[in-house]
């Protein structure tokens, strides 16, 4: 079976407008804490306490996505969070704090079926767990036979 890709970036703004597609990284830090390390901000930096670990974050979340850019939308949309069981999956870093990137465990879930008419648009789309993706689509099977 062939699987249609999600749009890209750039195509998915076009089709459904940015309002429907930017959905903000969240921040699992709170604010005057290091996104990287969690160690408290001093001086004029605003997001991390060293250069290092500018680097280390951006590095982890620039390069090392793994997926494509619109359906991490979805996932920063949903916080990395299952939508049936409520599991959240993020990076973990060495330091222990959560990286808003994907760990591998969540999948981008079409609620209609391509196949079925269903579209790319961002209220067709949830964030599942695999299991839970199973799940649906067992269910999806059952309700089909």
């Amino acid at each position: 079976m062939n699987r249609r890709r999600f749009p890209s970036l750039y195509e998915a703004i076009v089709t459904f407008g940015s309002e429907n597609v930017y959905f903000r990284k969240p921040e699992f830090v709170k604010n005057g804490f290091c996104c990287w390390c969690g160690k408290p901000i001093t001086g004029r930096r605003t997001a991390f306490c060293s250069k290092e670990c500018n680097i280390r974050f951006n590095n982890a979340t620039v390069w090392d996505r793994g997926r494509d850019s619109y359906s991490l939308r979805i996932l920063y949309r949903d916080k990395f969070t299952c939508q049936d069981c409520g599991e959240f999956h993020a990076y973990k870093n060495s330091c222990g704090v959560y990286i808003p990137i994907d760990d591998g465990e969540l999948e981008v879930h079409h609620i209609v079926p391509v196949f079925q008419g269903g579209g790319h648009h961002q209220e067709n789309l949830v964030t599942l767990c695999k299991q839970c993706h199973r799940d649906r689509h067992l269910l999806l099977k059952e309700v089909k036979e």
